[in-house]
């Protein structure tokens, strides 16, 4: 038996940031971890990810760096003496190494156990065979699938469950992709070349479920076996393209009551038969002609939809499962918010409000990337946005995509391409594929037209539509009061109807504040949709006349939150978010944060007095601005938003930060990092560049005789602001020679934090806010790490070139290396 009272427990981490894996992990990691640590665990967490802000948590924690891997795994459990692992945070990777832990003895064998989930259910959703066998068992419907030897079983066996079905041959000789048979005739002529490159001679026949609708539900459960329904939610795209490409909107929108309490009686069913003590998150696919489901994809851990349905609802998704997890059933928990004794975690959220998920891409960086969406995930980030109904909440979050990758939303100018072309990308899904459909509505393609050619539900063409009428209007009455009403109505921007209007945004704003007298009300995100009284943090705008949000008193600064993940900035850039709101409280700041990353570890309840969950946008940022009337408004780097705002008269403190990684085309044998505060250079330390562009510590004593460090002072001196930096160094015969000196770059913030044992992040904070800081000495770590950058050429096809930029990378890693 395990040991019950366990007081060592190793988390498992979800590793660097790259396609298909943000910070939704980690952002559930950091609560669990505060709230286990005020119950007196002993904490390890284990990850190769560089931008952690896991070490930065005001906690006792055990930080490990090593590459995520079995044997690794095993030495940890040995040398620390853990009694339970918990893998729920570590994504599918977690429940892969959990599954090689059990398998290789080690639990057994030193009496561990798994939090959250068994090994029994790890190995059943490792092996999709076992899983299927599962969910016959308890009659729950799954994809018919099976494996033929000669074209008389293909056939009747397509027969049976219906055309269209896929056809991929076993063990081929050659990389081969399923592909879909709609009839008998293609089916003889696909398997006859299939048979002949499997080198067992059999071929794996399956139903084709593309088409069908894609549904996602969240479920919460807890050991007395009490379930909760959190989320569901609907993907636009039909099964075909993967859900991280697809635009999602919660709660469902399609769904007949009767489809939908199917759903959610089956996701529950499935986690109670799993013994599920945390959250579960389960995919289907709905036959959209009969209402016929299946079960297609169970993840029994935090992921991005489950990041989701806490952001879509307002329910603490991670602080409600970590106290699960220490064995609080749900109705023991009381959820912080609800102002009302007997309303506690036991409660299903009910939404008074549209959210949606909008992917976003990163293809103007990777010109030759294939931009067409499939079954494999492209997008590089998300934002999310809220609205009163489906149109008002899309509109925001095509608004919500900054002007960084806006232009990358549609790989075409959609404007421009002819009919044929138009046809082609509405058939055949791309990233921005949101512009064609508005676009083919705009040249009068029907509902109907457009519903069977994508598969895409008629209900959200309907929606497109009802935005090309306002779109219309607004293009045949310029500054109209009524019209300028409806377009704010249902989401439109001030920048979308100057554009319509042939004006500024600024003309727009006048007239709308001046004269229409138009202004956004703010809503509260909560889960009991005005049910309870709750006291909520979280708010988004809307145009209607009941406002609930409170003006926070005191001094205030506002924070510009990073929005999406983008290849440069990525993950190093919500750590440094993270760190400059913790520092803005302490410096003693109410802190207001606009954000709209719905897998940013910068929701956390704790960090920010105050969040609005909206675009950032000129607009929005100014209509927060002129309603908080903060002290000071802080923003990393030189954005364009930034200099939008400041051409508005907006006072923007900026941390001086670099956005592209310390200066790529030099070459360079050591980095220093030092600060200058006042006329003042300090020096924290070196660390070398070798050949393949990995850190690692300098050998001090070798530096100390080569290094000039009145240079570094001379070159800090031509700065002209405070900061902290890295100076670049040259080895030229005995000297180390300076080549450059720039502010730190984003990127190798988390990192250099890490590594000299400093907090980088706040003290630029500090220093932008008060012009001064006290460096306070720490001991540097004494391991010698290897940091290397992530990048997404893989994922996107292509072949990483030997000298890839720095600032077209998506994450980072860390090795510790060896003595």
């Amino acid at each position: 038996m395990a040991r019950f009272h366990a007081r060592n427990v190793l988390i498992i981490g979800n590793g660097p940031t790259q396609i298909g894996r943000d910070t939704e992990s980690e952002a559930a990691a950091a609560q669990i971890i505060e709230i286990f640590a005020q119950k007196g665990r002993n904490l390890f967490y284990v990850t190769n990810d560089a931008n952690s802000v896991i070490p930065q948590l005001d906690v006792p924690i055990n930080f490990i760096v090593t590459e995520l891997t079995v044997n690794n795994l095993i030495q940890i459990l040995r040398e620390h003496e853990i009694d339970v692992i918990l893998p729920v945070v570590g994504n599918t990777g977690g429940l892969q190494l959990a599954e090689q832990l059990n398998e290789s003895g080690i639990l057994k064998e030193l009496n561990i156990r798994t939090m959250g989930v068994t090994t029994t259910t790890i190995h059943n959703i490792n092996n999709p065979e076992l899983m299927n066998k599962v969910l016959r068992h308890i009659k729950e419907p799954i994809i018919p699938t099976t494996v033929v030897e000669n074209e008389k079983n293909a056939v009747m066996f397509a027969k049976r469950v219906g055309f269209p079905v896929l056809i991929k041959p076993i063990a081929s000789l050659t990389k081969t992709n399923r592909i879909k048979c709609d009839n008998e005739h293609q089916l003889q002529e696909v398997l006859e070349t299939a048979f002949k490159v499997s080198t067992t001679n059999q071929v794996a026949v399956e139903k084709s479920v593309v088409g069908y609708k894609e549904i996602e539900m969240t479920v919460i459960r807890d050991a007395e076996g009490s379930k909760l329904l959190i989320n569901g939610a609907e993907d636009l795209n039909p099964i075909g393209v993967h859900s991280g490409d697809s635009i999602i909107f919660s709660p469902t929108q399609t769904l007949t009551d009767t489809e939908f309490q199917e759903l959610r009686a089956s996701a529950l069913k499935i986690t109670e038969v799993l013994k599920i003590k945390g959250v579960c998150h389960v995919q289907y696919a709905l036959d959209p002609t009969n209402g016929k489901y299946f079960v297609t994809r169970i993840n029994p851990f935090f992921d991005r939809t489950t990041a989701f349905a806490a952001r879509a609802t307002g329910y603490p998704v991670a602080t409600v499962v970590a106290e699960i997890l220490l064995g609080k059933n749900l109705r023991e928990i009381e959820l912080t918010g609800v102002q009302k004794h007997d309303a506690l975690a036991l409660i299903e959220p009910t939404l008074d409000h549209i959210a949606v998920r909008f992917p976003t891409w990163s293809f103007a960086s990777f010109k030759n990337a294939d931009q067409e969406l499939n079954t494999k995930m492209k997008s590089t980030g998300a934002v999310m946005s809220f609205g009163r109904s489906a149109e008002e909440a899309l509109q925001k979050a095509i608004r919500s995509v900054d002007s960084t990758t806006a232009a990358e939303q549609a790989a075409l100018d959609e404007s421009q391409l002819s009919e044929a072309q138009l046809i082609n990308v509405l058939i055949h899904e791309r990233a921005g594929e949101v512009y064609y459909l508005l676009e083919a509505l705009r040249r009068g393609y029907t509902v109907d037209e457009l519903a069977e050619m994508t598969h895409i539900d008629a209900f959200y063409f309907y929606k497109l539509r009802h935005l090309i009428k306002v779109e219309n209007r607004l293009k045949a009455h310029h500054f109209d009061a009524e019209a300028l009403r409806e377009a704010k109505y249902f989401g439109f921007g001030d920048t979308q109807i100057a554009h319509l209007w042939r004006t500024t945004p600024s003309a727009v704003r006048k007239f709308r504040t001046e004269t229409a007298k138009v202004f956004p009300t703010y809503k509260g995100v909560e889960p009991t949709a005005g049910e309870f009284p709750y006291l909520t943090n979280t708010y988004y705008s809307t145009f209607e006349d009941e406002d609930e949000a409170v003006q926070i008193s005191g001094k205030k600064v506002l924070v510009l939150g990073t929005a999406n993940s983008q290849v440069g900035t990525n993950s190093a850039a919500e750590y440094t978010t993270f760190q400059t709101l913790r520092r803005c409280k302490a410096l003693g700041y109410k802190v207001i944060l606009i954000n709209n990353n719905p897998n940013a570890i910068t929701f956390n309840q704790q960090l920010a007095d105050k969040v609005y969950l909206e675009p950032l946008t000129v607009e929005n940022c100014l209509n927060i601005i002129q309603r908080e009337k903060p002290d000071k408004v802080l923003a990393q780097g030189k954005w364009q938003i930034v200099t939008q705002l400041t051409e508005q008269n907006i006072e923007i403190a900026q941390i001086p930060l670099s956005r592209t990684t310390r200066s790529e085309n030099i070459g360079a044998d050591y980095m220093a990092v030092i600060s200058k505060i006042n006329g003042q250079t300090h020096l924290f330390g070196i660390i070398g560049v070798d050949q393949n562009r990995l850190f690692s510590f300098a050998e001090n004593s070798v530096v100390d005789q080569q290094l000039d460090t009145s240079a570094i002072d001379e070159e800090a001196n031509q700065i002209e602001h405070d900061g902290i930096f890295s100076v670049m160094l040259k080895k030229e015969a005995s000297v180390l020679k300076v080549i450059s000196c720039v502010p730190v770059a984003i990127q190798d913030l988390p990192f250099l934090s890490l590594a000299f044992n400093q907090d980088f992040a706040g003290m630029i904070t500090e220093i932008t806010l008060t012009g001064t800081f006290q460096i306070e000495e720490h001991p540097v770590r004494m391991a010698r790490y290897h940091y290397e950058h992530v990048y997404p050429y893989k994922q996107f096809g292509l072949t990483q070139p030997q000298r890839a930029p720095y600032s077209l990378a998506i994450g980072a890693k860390l090795e510790q290396a060896d003595s």
